[in-house]
C-alpha cells in the first residue's frame, strides 16, 4: 500500500489546519453575532454552516500541500477496485466483531456500575439537525453518506497511509486512530471512537481499498442513527429492555 505522500506533507497540512482552526475560534469569539445568526437558523442549516468550516479546515490545507502538489487523483487516496464479495465480507465481519466487543465492555461496565472515563455514549445527532423532516433528511445525508466519505479520504487515505509508511503499521494505526477520535471533539466517547478508528484502519490495510472503510463507517453511522431515531420515538424502550435483566 504505497503512497507518494510524505511525512512533511502531513506536518504542513496539520500545521495549517491548526492555524485555520485558531483563526475561526478567534473570529467567533470576536464576533458573537455570527453564533447568534447561526443559532437563529434551522438546526440543519446551522449544522451545514459549521460543517463547511470543518471541511475547509481539513481540505484546504490538503488541497494546497498535497492535491495540488502531486496532482493527486482518487487512486492516490486509496480508491481501488474491490470485489463486492470481499467488501461485504470484511465490512460485516469487522462490524460483528466491533458490536460484540463494545457490547461486552458496555455490559460489564453497566452491570458493575463502573464509570470508565472516555467510554460514554456519543452525543445524539438529532439535536444538531432537528426532529422534523428536514432534520431527518439532513442527518441521513451528512451522517450516513457525506461524513464517512470525507473522513475516510482524510484519515485513512491521507493520514493513515503516511503514518504507516513513516513508522510501523501498528504505530501508524494507533496514532491515526487517536487523531480520528480527537477530531470528533467528543472526549466522553474517546475510547469507542479510538476502537472504531483502529478497525477502519484494519479494514483499509487488509483490503487496500478505501471503499471498505467507507462502507464500514457508513454502515456504523447508519445503524447508530437508526437507533437514535427509534429511541427518540420510543423513549421508554431502554427501560423496558433492561427490566427483565434485573439491571434497574
Amino acid at each position: 500500500m504505497e503512497t507518494r505522500f510524505e511525512f512533511k506533507d502531513f506536518t504542513k497540512v496539520f500545521a495549517l489546519g491548526i492555524i485555520l482552526y485558531s483563526i475561526f475560534i478567534s473570529l467567533f469569539a470576536a464576533f458573537p453575532q455570527i453564533s447568534g445568526f447561526t443559532d437563529s437558523l434551522h438546526p440543519t442549516l446551522s449544522f451545514i454552516f459549521s460543517y463547511c468550516i470543518q471541511v475547509l479546515i481539513l481540505f484546504l490545507p490538503l488541497y494546497l500541500f498535497v492535491i495540488r502538489k502531486y496532482q493527486a487523483n482518487f487512486a492516490d487516496f486509496g480508491f481501488q477496485k474491490l470485489s463486492i464479495a470481499k467488501l461485504i465480507a470484511y465490512v460485516l465481519s469487522t462490524y460483528i466483531f466491533y458490536f460484540i466487543f463494545t457490547a461486552a465492555i458496555s455490559t460489564y461496565l453497566y452491570t458493575n456500575k463502573v464509570e470508565l472515563p472516555g467510554y460514554q455514549g456519543q452525543e445524539s445527532h438529532l439535536p444538531l439537525f432537528g426532529t422534523d423532516v428536514i432534520g431527518y433528511i439532513g442527518a441521513i445525508f451528512f451522517v450516513v453518506l457525506l461524513a464517512p466519505i470525507l473522513e475516510e479520504i482524510f484519515f485513512r487515505g491521507f493520514v493513515y497511509r503516511i503514518l504507516a509508511k513513516t513508522w510501523s503499521v501498528w504505530f501508524g494505526s494507533i496514532v491515526s486512530a487517536i487523531l480520528f477520535a480527537l477530531f470528533h471533539f467528543e472526549f466522553q466517547s474517546f475510547i469507542p471512537l479510538l476502537i472504531l478508528g483502529l478497525l477502519l484502519n484494519f479494514n483499509y490495510q487488509r483490503t487496500g481499498s478505501l471503499w471498505t472503510s467507507i462502507c464500514f463507517h457508513s454502515m456504523n453511522n447508519a445503524i447508530a442513527l437508526s437507533m437514535e431515531f427509534y429511541l427518540y420515538n420510543h423513549p421508554d424502550f431502554l427501560n423496558e429492555l433492561v427490566k427483565p435483566l434485573g439491571l434497574l
